[in-house]
């Protein structure tokens, strides 16, 4: 049995998902700013509300979908994630957003590590990378496109329209993830054979999570510390642009810059040692965090945070697919929920001092901080180890 189907709607979901949330992307700082008069503080502490429950919720989601299966946890993930944004668009100050972002927190928490399961119960032996970023590119289509549609549309329409879109959306493709089938019990063969019965023991994996999971602690610190003030920055150092302009440096910086690398940063992964992929991407990124806060322009902007974004997601197959090989299938589900807790972890201590040094240290201290954190998570892969062989029996090349 097959699940091109599965994975197919899957998708779609990805797609139709980060066409809804990337609409409210760029502007929310600015809305939780400017409109709901929040300091910049407290615009911090509202990221880390949402990061800090989806960090809490995702190893017992994980764990839950292993043992339960995986399909309806995703699907009521799913609808309750369409509903916060609603009530964000209908707040009159930046306490009422507090409960909502909690909730969008419990439901990103529920659907994260099960979508990332999905994809490697479905998975052919040796593809998975490949799977990984055909799959992720559905997410960057979403996000390339939309932070400028929701730009255009905030300029055009009031900045509280795209929050009521991002619900529209979202509940629309809720009833996608009910035809979805199970996928939990299909078995699977392990990438390395010859590492079957060594992964099938908890000491023959945990050294390798803790690793994962220090890697992702650093680096959600290091984008968490930039994402909520980015949007403010561009405006302040260039109060010159309005929205749409705002969207185009998201939809470049983040989207494009994503999309583009996902094939050859595949292909790298499946080429080459996966802890030296990691490793150069993360170190080369790193100086670029900091160039976007000297940007001179709003040319330098959007270069800058390409730059950054491309290099750093060049990363992402060879991450996730060394991790996958070296855990049992069995604890797939959980081992995605321990990896995306940890990352939203960072994140939220990302978020908190976010505002915190923008208020103390001025605006661009935040910047400085994700360039360090960055560059430091580039160590954190060297002690892996390479989990492949070649098919003449030699470890691959190192």
């Amino acid at each position: 049995m097959t699940y091109g189907r599965d994975i197919l709607i899957l998708s779609i979901v990805f797609l139709v998902g980060s066409l809804a949330l990337n609409l409210i992307g760029p502007i929310w700082p600015i809305y939780i700013k400017d409109y709901l008069h929040a300091s910049m503080t407290e615009l911090g502490f509202v990221f880390s509300i949402s990061n800090g429950v989806a960090a809490v919720v995702q190893i017992l989601s994980g764990f839950l979908s292993d043992r339960y299966g995986r399909r309806r946890i995703h699907a009521l993930g799913t609808l309750l994630a369409a509903f916060p944004p609603l009530m964000y668009a209908l707040a009159n100050g930046w306490l009422d957003l507090v409960p909502w972002a909690a909730l969008a927190g419990f439901a990103t928490g529920l659907y994260i590590p099960i979508r990332w399961a999905i994809v490697a119960d479905a998975s052919s032996n040796g593809k998975m990378a490949s799977a990984y970023s055909w799959t992720n590119i559905s997410w960057l289509i979403g996000s390339t496109v939309s932070p400028f549609l929701g730009g255009v549309a905030a300029d055009a329409f009031g900045i509280r329209f795209p929050f009521f879109a991002c619900f529209a959306l979202i509940l629309a493709v809720f009833p996608l993830t009910l035809l979805m089938r199970e996928t939990r019990r299909r078995p699977q063969l392990k990438t390395v054979e010859a590492n079957k019965e060594h992964n099938s023991g908890a000491d023959g994996y945990l050294f390798a999570i803790v690793l994962f999971s220090l890697i992702n602690i650093v680096q959600g610190v290091g984008v968490g510390v930039t994402s909520p003030v980015i949007s403010k920055f561009a405006l302040s150092k260039f109060p010159e642009l309005d929205y749409t302009f705002i969207g185009i440096l998201y939809a470049i910086g983040f989207g494009v810059a994503s999309i583009v690398v996902q094939i050859p940063a595949s292909r790298c992964s499946d080429r080459f040692d996966r802890r030296k992929v990691m490793f150069w991407t993360f170190l080369v990124s790193s100086p670029f965090f900091l160039l976007f806060a000297y940007s001179r322009n709003f040319v330098e902007l959007v270069l800058f945070m390409f730059l950054s974004n491309a290099i750093l997601n060049a990363s992402w197959p060879a991450f996730q697919t060394l991790m996958m090989d070296a855990t049992p299938q069995s604890r797939w589900g959980f081992v995605n929920g321990i990896s995306a807790t940890t990352f939203w972890t960072g994140i939220m201590i990302g978020n908190v001092l976010s505002g915190v040094l923008w208020d103390n240290l001025g605006m661009v201290a935040p910047f400085y901080v994700s360039a360090i954190a960055i560059g430091l998570s580039a160590l954190l892969p060297l002690p892996l180890k390479e989990t492949r062989i070649k098919k003449n029996g030699d470890a691959i090349r190192k």
